[in-house]
């Protein structure tokens, strides 16, 4: 299996190009817009009902109404993104990732990352999909179609009976992918691989709020050791007295996620309702959450059994889930005469007993584990333990960082396309890092060299040193009334778009404003957002290579190919035998036959471009459509003076629709990007349509499902 070379971090950004930076930025402006047009909505309008349901985080679907008070801050904000100036960067590594970059998009096979290491290996679709379909096969069977209607239809009646179907999308069917183990022994001849399902309910997100609430009193009822992160594992670890006389018993619960059923789900439950009040209709969102398919080739497959329950790794309330069951476990090992706690599927206990009752206490906690259901890989009467990221010592009462073996320490390049106060503080991170999983200067020096290697090649001039902790006490500051915007970095790009939105707020707000109040510079900060780092572009290349695959599959298959044009007489097609074409962008230009100017008008259409097209001839010859669009009316205009006229069509771009999977419209985008940043090709279109509403995001809604 051949490897593409990859010698510095996937987290690197490369210089993004001019359109790219420019639609990205015109997405961050309108999100930010958005949201300050219902503040001030809604603080000019305090009588304005709104229900005070618990919406779970899921954003309003509705168009923020215009606010006046904002239309010249608007207006100067479109002309910002409309006159940014970009520059040339010469810099030797970011040239070099952006060969990369090229060379990737070049590449005729897909590349596939490795599970454990930062290798990545070039595969051809046909070999990638016998893989994939081999893991799949081995764990899942296909679904029967009324399976993913029911979960559907439960879905909506959650959402429904909260009063959020109208935020709330449908479950997107992400397609389920593989990462290659290459750790593993005789990895070239028999290669294996870890399966991953993206799908998951938008439910989780309800239950994993649900599931916060629980474990939180919880751990403050029952004082558990529930561990967060290392530092909290530190902290227990500082707390044994005379550690000499105490040895260690570490476990891992083998395959925890999949491993959880739902019996042992509703035990839990039971057991957490001695704490908080939860009620049927909470407890049957947590266990409907679970109810997860895989996608692969537009075909749904499950589990193999009689269920579709399925705590799913990256599932929204997957982590959630564990600490619950995690603390109904914790429960059950309080018999034992052992200091215990748990990370997830990751346990540690001491305990002062002779050998002999060390390994009797670890019988009884294989015991209870084997009769929940669950499987654990365990050792006792240890005095040197490897535990999450660091190495505990009982022997001399230290600690210091843990890697794996094999591990490659890579960071984020300094010249990396990132914001710099991003790189500036990743050497002073590391650093304080490593200081606070070292429990003195020797365990830090010990641990460091790796550490500095790793700096040094990704071009820092930094010298990793011991700092103590210091416990200083954070300030609680108050956070919640403030908008962020967030436009995308680039070091291409001359003009500084902080400095430039910073004067507009002082400009627009003046203290005598009736927005001064809620718009200021306390109540409105700036921070930068990244724009797509080298993994992310390897995503997008495997994406395209797939789809290109599957197409060629399909023409192969010998099916009918979908036409391309439906027209009775091909030569009076407006787009010369193309018309059928969906989900693009087009342009209509509008020449007077007295003085040949011309007019231009950019639309958009998700269905067949043919329909659209005879949506808009329809309200040329309707008088009652006269106002439908700006075309329309123009065209009106000159018949009402009678100048004869032609019409042009032709495609400019396609892009995708909205999909519940990420989140956006790019076709919509993309739209806005041309209306904007090129207003020769669009000069009859209005310029306000930056905070337009997407029209496509409806289908995806459970309310219209």
């Amino acid at each position: 299996m051949e490897k593409f070379n990859v010698a510095y971090s996937t987290k690197n950004i490369p210089l993004p190009s001019r359109n790219d930076f420019l639609q990205r930025l015109i997405e961050k402006t309108e999100q930010f817009l958005r949201r300050m047009r219902w503040k001030a909505y809604f603080f000019l309008n305090p009588d304005t009902s709104t229900s005070s349901k618990d919406t779970y985080g899921f954003k309003s679907t509705k168009n923020p109404p215009p606010v006046e008070e904002l239309k010249e801050f608007e207006d100067d904000m479109l002309k910002m993104v409309q006159s940014l100036k970009f520059k040339q960067v010469n810099d030797p590594f970011l040239n070099k990732l952006n060969g990369d970059a090229e060379r990737i998009k070049k590449e005729t096979k897909l590349l596939i990352s490795a599970d454990k290491t930062t290798n990545f290996y070039k595969l051809e679709p046909s070999k990638y999909n016998d893989l994939l379909e081999q893991n799949i096969t081995k764990s899942y069977k296909k679904a029967h179609p009324d399976i993913l209607r029911d979960i559907h239809k439960e879905d909506k009646k959650i959402a429904t009976k909260l009063g959020i179907d109208d935020r709330v999308d449908t479950t997107a069917n992400k397609n389920a992918f593989i990462t290659l183990k290459d750790h593993k022994p005789n990895f070239d001849n028999k290669p294996t691989c870890r399966l991953i399902n993206p799908t998951k309910s938008e439910i989780g997100k309800i239950s994993k709020e649900i599931l916060d609430r629980i474990n939180d009193k919880i751990v403050r009822a029952s004082k558990f050791n529930q561990w967060k992160n290392s530092s909290s594992v530190i902290e227990w670890f500082k707390a044994i007295k005379h550690k000499q006389h105490h040895s260690f018993i570490c476990f891992d619960i083998v395959e925890f996620y999949p491993s959880i059923s739902q019996d042992l789900l509703n035990r839990a439950l039971d057991f957490a309702s001695a704490y908080d009040n939860i009620t049927d209709d909470e407890r049957n969102i947590i266990i409907h959450a679970k109810n997860s398919v895989l996608v692969h080739k537009q075909q749904t497959w499950q589990k193999k059994g009689d269920t579709t329950f399925d705590v799913t790794m990256g599932s929204y309330d997957g982590a959630e889930t564990c600490e619950l069951v995690a603390s109904f476990l914790l429960s059950q090992l309080q018999h034992l005469d052992v200091n215990i706690g748990l990370y997830r599927d990751d346990g540690l206990a001491v305990c002062n007993a002779t050998p002999r009752d060390t390994e009797n206490i670890k019988k009884e906690i294989c015991r209870v584990f084997n009769q929940n259901g669950l499987r654990i890989t365990i050792e006792a009467n240890k005095q040197i333990i490897n535990f999450l990221d660091v190495t505990f010592n009982l022997n001399n009462s230290t600690y210091k960082p843990f890697t794996k073996p094999n591990t490659t320490l890579q960071y984020v390049h300094r010249e990396s396309n990132h914001p710099p106060i991003t790189t500036k503080n990743i050497p002073a991170g590391i650093n304080k890092r490593l200081s606070s999983l070292s429990s003195d200067k020797e365990s830090f020096d010990q641990a460091a060299p790796p550490y500095q290697k790793a700096l040094d090649e990704s071009g820092y001039h930094y010298t990793l040193h011991y700092e103590p902790v210091t416990t200083a006490k954070r300030k609680n500051r108050q956070r919640n009334n403030i908008l962020w915007y967030n436009p995308p970095f680039s070091k291409n790009v001359n003009t500084n778009i902080g400095h430039k939105f910073l004067t507009l707020v002082d400009k627009h707000f003046p203290r005598d404003h009736k927005l001064r109040k809620i718009f200021n510079r306390n109540t409105i900060k700036i921070s930068y957002s990244c724009m797509n780092n080298t993994k992310q572009i390897i995503d997008n290349h495997n994406k395209r290579i797939l789809n290109s695959s599957k197409h060629a599959n399909e023409t192969a298959d010998n099916r009918v190919d979908k036409k391309s044009c439906n027209c009775r007489q091909k030569i009076t097609c407006p787009l010369n035998g193309n018309c059928l074409q969906s989900s693009v962008i087009y342009q209509a230009t509008v020449t007077r036959n007295d003085n040949s100017t011309s007019e231009t008008y950019i639309g958009l259409t998700e269905n067949d471009f043919k329909t659209r097209y005879r949506n808009h001839t329809a309200s040329f010859r309707h008088a009652k459509h006269r106002n439908s669009t700006e075309l329309s009316k123009h065209i009106w205009t000159l018949k009402d003076n009678n100048i004869d006229h032609s019409i042009s069509w032709r495609i400019i771009s396609s892009s995708s629709s909205y999909n519940s999977s990420s989140k956006r419209c790019n076709l919509c985008l993309k739209e806005k990007f041309l209306i904007i940043c090129r207003p020769d090709l669009s000069s009859l279109n209005k310029r306000n349509e930056l905070v337009s509403s997407c029209r496509h995001r409806n289908k995806a809604l459970l309310r219209n499902n």
